[in-house]
Formats: structure tokens, C-alpha cells, sequence
């Protein structure tokens, strides 16, 4: 996964202190805005605003960082914020710091965007309170919107479901947790969810959250499926294959796998291919561009499964479904390779760390 892009705000000089050692101890990509007056020109990762320009500077690069920390009232935070506001599914996360360092506010995006856990971390860092007010986190509760964050899941009727199932959790109500049992996934806090063994044993009157990438369960009343984002696709096929061909291909593959096509996060293949609109066809299915790999990158994880002489001879290396999957993943595939109309697709897991 990518790392944690970090904004660091001060507009005192008591605060660009702080502000800095903020910087110094988040684990990630740190960029530190002070006034101009307080710049050091040696600090590569500063960046300086104008008397005046905080809010201005704020807004223009609120979309660029994934986590904002500001050093200073909590009002003219908020005042900045609300300019830029767009949905609580996308907004990063926003955190408010005083200059004593007494309290770390989650201010913005505590679920999703993740400002409370950001906020736990750097509270515990400088040893200061942490301010938490999500329902879920003050009854002691997992969200099930954080378990998609955890999981780099996706659900349906995301918001109305957030709002139903995690008004369930933070009034102790029951709802019950089935995860599949193959998924190599972190171990969280599952607090306030009933586990499930099967998804048998559930109770029908009961909402059911099921964790799972497969879609072989029968669905059914009050039942979320949890899709983790998990499966890493490795694509070959012959030149100039049609989007129509590929897209069969992969409903194919996905109905005959039980593979539910929203746990797909990337697509990766030969850079041969690049030019190939059917393979930027499924990255637009899955919302990222395709990984391309040269023959020699790929030669590294060719070896790991059979190669056919006439792909060696045509690309060469001697398999790319495979290769490019598990190159793209890090991990071996899972299962055969499938093949239908000259299109190949194979099949890995990412390994989720919590963030």
C-alpha cells in the first residue's frame, strides 16, 4: 500500500515547533506549512505561506494529502474546512493539535478517512488526550466502515448501511460477523460484533455482515457482504483482443471462481499488452490503471509456473497471467490459470496490513 501522505499546519511560532516534531514522528510522507517568517530554507519537507494565506493554502492542497494536522484554534479550522468539504467517503482525514500539545482533536473523516486512528497515534506520541466523538468510539465499539477501511472493502448502499449498522453497534444491539475463513486478513478489534462460525448458525432477525471476496453464500434477508479489495488479476491474451471477447472472459472467470468482481484491486500484465484496449478495459472496471512488467521483470516469478515455448518465443517469457499476478502482489498464485479465447487470467492476494 502507499504511504500516508501528511500535512503539517502552524501559524505561531510556538506552534511551527510543535508542528515540526509532529513531522519528525509521523510515519510517512511529511510536508511541514509554516509562515513564511518561521521557514527554515534547510528543511527539505517545508513549504511557506503568507501573512494572512493560511486558509487559502489550506483549501489548495486539502485534496492532496490523505491526513491534515493543524496546529492551532479549532475554529479557524473549521472555518477552513467547510469550504472544501465534498463526502465523508472521500474527504481526508483532519486532525486539530493546541500548541501545548494538551489535546488532539478528530476533527474530520474519523472512520473513513481514518482521523481517529491518526488521532490515537499522535496523542500517544506527544502524550496528550485524544478527543474522539464518534458514537462507535465512545461505546468501545468497532464501525463496520472502519472494517471496510481495514479491509479496503466495499458494501452496498455504503452510507444508509454505515448509518444503520453502526447505530446498531453503539446501542450494544446485536449484529452478527461471518469472515471467510481462506482470507489472510489483519486482526482487528471485532468488539460488538457476534462471530459466526458459519453462516448457518445465524440468527435471521438478526442484520448479518459476512467478510467475505466469493459470492458462493446464500444471500439472504438483512445479509452485507464486506468485499475486500484483496485480488490482484495477472492478464495475458493474444494481440488485439476485443473488449466484447475480454469481458466475457473475465464474467467467465469471476462466475466459475465464485469471485465476486469488486474484490479485483488491480489488474497487471506484459508491457507488450500496454497498447491493448481490452486490459485497460478491466482497469477501468476495477478504477486503476493496468501494471505493465517487462519480460525480464516478469522472468523473476516465470519460473514458478509452467511456460509455454510459443509465449517465451512471442514475448518473451514464458507465462504472463501468472508472473505479472504474483509480481503485482507479492504472493504465489491461487488455483489454475484460466483460459477462454486466447485470454489467460490468473489469480493472488495482496497481504493487508492494518494502516
Amino acid at each position: 500500500m502507499t504511504s500516508t501522505r501528511f500535512a503539517v499546519f502552524a501559524l505561531t511560532e510556538t506552534g511551527t515547533k510543535l508542528a515540526r516534531r509532529i513531522g519528525k514522528l509521523a510515519a510517512g510522507d511529511v510536508t511541514v506549512f509554516v509562515p513564511e517568517k518561521y521557514l527554515l530554507p534547510d528543511e527539505t519537507n517545508e513549504k511557506c505561506f503568507g501573512r494572512g494565506q493560511f486558509g487559502t493554502t489550506f483549501t489548495d492542497v486539502f485534496d492532496h494529502f490523505d491526513c491534515l494536522v493543524c496546529v492551532m484554534a479549532t475554529g479557524i479550522v473549521v472555518r477552513s474546512v467547510s469550504k472544501v468539504l465534498q463526502d465523508k467517503l472521500t474527504d481526508p482525514a483532519v486532525l486539530v493539535v493546541d500548541e501545548q500539545a494538551h489535546h488532539v482533536i478528530s476533527l474530520l473523516s474519523g472512520h473513513m478517512g481514518g482521523a481517529n486512528q491518526w488521532t490515537a497515534k499522535v496523542a500517544d506520541q506527544l502524550g496528550s488526550d485524544p478527543v474522539i466523538t464518534t458514537a462507535t468510539d465512545t461505546e468501545g465499539v468497532q464501525a463496520l466502515d472502519v472494517l471496510a477501511r481495514i479491509y479496503h472493502g466495499w458494501y452496498a448502499e455504503f452510507k444508509t448501511t454505515t448509518k444503520r449498522i453502526n447505530g446498531r453497534l453503539a446501542a450494544h444491539e446485536p449484529v452478527e460477523l461471518y469472515i471467510e475463513p481462506n482470507l489472510v486478513i489483519p486482526s482487528v478489534s471485532l468488539k460488538g460484533f457476534r462471530r459466526l462460525k458459519q453462516v448457518a448458525d445465524r440468527n435471521e432477525k438478526v442484520p448479518l455482515v459476512v467478510i467475505s471476496d466469493r459470492t458462493h453464500f446464500d444471500k439472504q434477508a438483512d445479509c452485507i457482504q464486506l468485499i475486500p479489495k484483496i485480488n490482484v488479476l495477472g492478464v495475458g491474451c493474444r494481440k488485439d483482443v476485443t473488449v466484447g471477447m475480454m469481458q466475457a472472459a473475465f464474467s467467465q472467470f469471476c462466475e466459475e471462481r465464485q469471485l465476486a468482481w469488486q474484490s479485483v484491486d488491480r489488474i497487471a500484465s506484459i508491457d507488450v499488452k500496454a497498447h491493448e484496449t481490452a486490459v485497460h478495459y478491466l482497469g477501468k472496471i476495477v478504477g486503476k490503471q493496468p501494471q505493465f512488467y517487462s519480460a525480464r521483470e516478469l522472468s523473476k516469478t516465470a519460473i514458478h509456473y509452467p511456460q509455454s515455448a510459443f509465449v517465451k518465443k512471442t514475448v518473451g517469457v514464458g507465462n504472463v497471467a501468472e508472473s505479472s499476478s504474483e509480481l503485482a502482489s507479492g504472493n504465489r498464485v491461487i488455483g489454475d490459470r484460466f483460459s477462454a479465447d486466447e485470454i489467460t487470467f490468473a489469480l493472488s492476494r495482496l497481504t493487508i496490513k492494518e494502516s
